[in-house]
């Protein structure tokens, strides 16, 4: 008999574990809401479409202004981009025909120690 009354104990405790767990979670919930409500704040899914839609307008509105005010015709542009190119690839020195300097006067990866331990007296 005891081990009966223990049982639906048991289980009546869970049953309202998971019900008090089930509306904490709904007050949470709608706490949540109603803050965000009242701080002017919008749902996650309309603030990520708000964001989307500035970024897509934003860089409408760029490229309309980089239309209006660049000096060049796109041909212009091209052949100015190409002889500076043309220039940087004749002026530039190959990496592995550079001479090798990092501030010490030594060639990278060598090593040599900076410290030299006194020499014993005796």
């Amino acid at each position: 008999m005891n081990a009966i009354k223990e049982l639906k104990l048991d289980d009546m405790l869970e049953d309202l574990r998971t019900r008090a767990m089930g509306r904490i979670d709904e007050l949470i919930s709608e706490g949540r809401k109603q803050a965000r409500h009242a701080s002017g704040g919008h749902a996650t899914t309309s603030l990520f479409s708000a964001f989307t839609i500035g970024i897509l307008a934003g860089a409408v509105v760029g490229a309309a202004i980089a239309l209006l005010v660049t000096p060049f015709s796109g041909t212009q542009a091209r052949a100015k981009l190409s002889e500076r190119v043309d220039k940087m690839r004749k002026d530039s020195v190959r990496w592995d025909e550079a001479p090798v300097a990092n501030g010490n006067g030594k060639a990278a990866g060598v090593y040599e120690p900076s410290y030299l331990p006194p020499n014993p007296v005796g």
